[in-house]
């Protein structure tokens, strides 16, 4: 192996997280020269390594801007410079330029172009001194990529794990936690300088070349320029500082969170098309300031991760930075002031962060962004956008929007309807719900309901976009569950819940949102206490498709539904989407987000229930699902007040009856199976009261379904591993869609449908298969094993192959267990 050495010159590169910063001075080196060496071969390098300084959002761009702050409209949004502000006062945040007294855990990686690592045995150089020189061995290359890290040191442990034997892709997978970071606070620091050792920093040179230089080599741009090093701290560090003058008019602060943060900070970003980081369908969460410091004049500093969205031209000063404006995944403070008198009534500012002028929305890595928010108005701020003013009416409130009663209901964003819980629709036709109404439920005998419905709220409910986006049915008015003081009547309300004709179970849901689902509960005692009589699937949402006529409907899209045709006897209208979808294609959607938009909800055979899908941007095996936080590649569920997680339960006791099972709708049953009378159609094989379907839709039959094969007689399988030649039209390209989009009038022509690979939940904790398969259960099940039904399958790699191997069991079969959870679509019940 050459020894050969780097010579830092005077004249160094803008290096960031994907360009080149400023760096301070490192020693000068200049080895004698050595003969040179071909591409490939392993030679020593000489370098220093140092710290970048903290950069100010205020000062990122050299112009000054005029659109950072827009007094006069009662909100006062100020990005401000700690270093050259004069008109502002600001605690003192000492972390904000705090940095660790040397470089803990050093490494050094080398990439090809292929994310490869080229020197798997020297990257690991240890701690060392900041600014102090050390040689260690590089591949001479003309194009590479550096990854350089100081992994930080809490006393004990490294934070960062190490890098070695990774390859780019393994690395771009890491990330440090939320709490390990958390840790470094100004009071710990008040007391011990040494916990700001724990903050790791990194730099990645995307494109650079080792190179021979005449007579040593060097680490270049590739425009020949000499690379110096200096590391960015990972963390972005924030400041907010606010006055409340309004509170003179009796609005006090009563709640500050920080909003859509991402759950843990990525080493290494990788942007999607347009440079946004990290990935929408990554995991996100709200932080929710302590009581300590909710005063109508305080401030408060936390470190939190990069976000880098972008720009919106829109955005033209900061009164324009509102939620039409900003980039979808923007993070963002809300502040919340309560009327003193009239506790229901409130105020809540949305205050976007980042950017280096009104119109950007990025907070990017060692970089400190430090606001003052002013609520100056003297009265109710009607005309701006950036503030809700909260004045709620109860749900039953000018309500009577009264609707026909099933298991879910469709209704657009700021809709309202109430309806009997005690009756079901059945074939345009009201009738009792005897199993509602049976002994183990409501105990209703001789017209007298012995055990009624006493409260109904809110259980769960999804965000906008995965655990991003505002609560699609609201933020109730109190929540404190199963206490008194407990208040959702704005979203669901009850009267009259002993009577058997006259109840009515009010919901209203919140305007100005994208759509989502969420579920409310009847409850045989008072505020949510005692046991779940029932629960109804509140689908939310602009698609309102016809529930009588009999041709298919391709135009709106919100009233698409399908007939499907080929080698089908005459049947109804299917839904475009599966059951719960925010959307319904004809055709592969474009990105990943929309194509997680078909997923829809999944529910065990039989069940009423919903359970959440997938959420994931990349194709799994498996997903092993958290009961205690988000869970990243999942469809998370939020509670009432609208950014708490909601935390499901799993079973692996034995087989529950539905009376059992409907006490905790959230509850995976790994041992569910049907018994005598549990089943998604009557006798009369019409639409019963466990069917999860709105009012004039049914789960379909497997008949449904045979558009989609083009064998001859083909009716239903018996292997596991059948495959049944399918009527696709992206055969070619099915993986990488992550669906299927099949065709149903015609062998390979005419209209078609895409069915996104969402995979399904097959064990209480494992959601398996995304990517690679989905199933649609059908509302049949198999006369000769009662724990097994009938269910539709597309499917390039999920059970029982566990993996994409080339080979496929399209099928439609009966011998799907009824304890997974599995996708539906529904079906008109009648024409007319």
């Amino acid at each position: 192996m050459k020894v050969i050495g780097s010579k830092l010159r005077e004249i160094g590169m803008m290096v960031t997280l994907l360009s080149m910063v400023h760096m301070v001075s490192c020693e000068d080196r200049l080895d004698r020269p050595r003969p040179s060496v071909s591409e490939g071969e392993q030679v020593e390098v000489s370098l220093c390594v140092g710290l970048a300084d903290e950069e100010e959002g205020a000062g990122l761009e050299s112009a000054p801007v005029d659109t950072k702050s827009a007094g006069g409209t009662g909100l006062d949004v100020r990005l401000v410079s700690t270093k050259t502000t004069k008109a502002v006062t600001l605690p003192n945040d000492p972390l904000s330029t705090a940095k660790p007294d040397k470089l803990y855990g050093l490494e050094v990686w080398q990439y090809d172009g292929n994310g490869n690592c080229l020197n798997t045995n020297s990257g690991v150089i240890g701690d060392k001194g900041i600014g102090e020189s050390f040689t260690f061995t590089l591949s001479a290359q003309d194009e590479c990529l550096l990854v350089i890290i100081a992994r930080g040191y809490n006393g004990s442990a490294y934070t960062v794990g190490t890098l070695k034997d990774k390859s780019l892709s393994g690395v771009q997978g890491m990330e440090v936690s939320a709490s390990t970071i958390e840790n470094i606070t100004s009071e710990a620091y008040a007391t011990n300088k040494s916990v700001i050792n724990s903050m790791p920093y990194i730099l990645h040179l995307p494109k650079v070349r080792v190179v021979n230089d005449g007579s040593t080599y060097k680490i270049q741009s590739p425009d020949g320029t000499d690379v110096r090093v200096l590391l960015r701290r990972m963390a972005t560090r924030l400041m907010l500082a606010w006055e409340n003058q309004y509170a003179s008019q009796y609005y006090k602060m009563s709640q500050i969170l920080l909003q859509s943060i991402p759950f843990g900070y990525k080493l290494i970003p990788t942007p999607d098309n347009n440079g946004s980081y990290p990935s929408l369908q990554d995991k996100y969460r709200t932080i929710q300031l302590p009581e300590s410091s909710i005063k109508d004049a305080g401030s408060y500093s936390c470190w939190i991760p990069t976000v880098v969205r972008g720009n919106n031209s829109n955005a033209t000063s900061s009164y324009y930075r509102t939620k039409e404006n900003a980039p979808k995944g923007s993070a963002y403070a809300t502040f919340v002031t309560q009327n003193t008198k009239n506790g229901k009534q409130k105020l809540s500012y949305r205050v976007y962060l980042g950017g280096t002028s009104s119109q950007n929305f990025d907070l990017k890595e060692n970089t400190n962004y430090t606001y003052k928010v002013t609520m100056s108005h003297t009265s109710l701020p009607v005309n701006d956008k950036r503030i809700t003013i909260i004045d709620p009416i109860l749900a039953s409130e000018n309500n009577n929007n009264f609707v026909p009663t099933a298991n879910c209901f469709m209704v657009v964003p700021g809709g309202a309807f109430c309806f009997n819980p005690y009756k079901y629709h059945v074939n345009g036709a009201t009738v009792e719900n005897t199993v509602m109404q049976a002994a183990d439920w409501c105990n209703v005998s001789g017209g007298t309901i012995n055990t009624p419905i006493k409260s109904v709220k809110v259980l769960w409910q999804t965000l906008e976009y995965g655990d991003l986006g505002d609560p699609v049915l609201g933020i109730v008015n109190t929540y404190v569950p199963g206490k008194p003081e407990d208040d959702q009547t704005n979203i669901v309300d009850l009267k009259n819940g002993t009577s058997l004709d006259n109840a009515r179970i009010y919901c209203r849901v919140a305007p100005n949102t994208r759509g989502g689902s969420g579920v409310i509960a009847a409850y045989d005692g008072d505020n949510g206490t005692g046991n779940i009589l029932w629960s109804w699937h509140i689908w939310v949402t602009d698609y309102n498709p016809d529930i009588t006529g009999n041709t298919s409907v391709f135009t709106p899209a919100n009233k698409r539904k399908q007939k499907y045709t080929y080698r089908c006897d005459d049947q109804y209208p299917m839904m475009d989407r599966n059951l719960g979808a925010n959307a319904g294609y004809t055709e592969v959607p474009d990105t990943e987000e929309e194509r997680s938009s078909a997923n829809g909800f999944h529910y065990q055979w039989g069940r009423k229930d919903p359970f959440p899908s997938s959420y994931s941007d990349v194709a799994k095996n498996v997903i092993i699902v958290s009961g205690t936080e988000p869970t990243l590649g999942m469809l998370n569920l939020y509670k009432p007040d609208g950014f708490s997680f909601y935390q499901r339960s799993y079973s692996t006791s034995g087989s529950k009856n539905y009376s059992v099972a409907y006490k905790d709708p959230t509850r995976f049953h790994s041992n569910w199976n049907s018994f005598s009378g549990a089943r998604w159609q009557s006798e009369l094989s019409q639409k019963n009261e466990h069917d999860p379907c709105p009012v004039g839709w049914r789960v379909a039959s497997y008949k449904n379904f045979k558009s989609f094969f083009t064998q001859d007689g083909y009716e239903e399988s018996t292997g596991q591993k059948d495959n049944i030649s399918i009527n696709i039209k992206n055969g070619a390209s099915v993986l990488n869609d992550g669906g299927a989009v099949l065709y149903y009038e015609g062998n390979g022509n005419g209209n078609t449908t895409y069915f996104r690979f969402n995979g399904y939940q097959r064990f209480e904790t494992q959601f398996m298969y995304i990517g690679w398969m989905t199933n649609i259960w059908c509302r049949e099940i198999d006369a000769t094993n009662t724990a097994q039904a009938y269910a539709f399958s597309v499917n390039y790699g999920g059970y029982p192959f566990d993996r994409p191997t080339g080979s496929s069991a399209n099928n439609i079969r009966k011998t799907w267990n009824q304890t997974d959870a599995h996708s539906v679509r529904c079906i008109q019940e009648r024409a007319n």
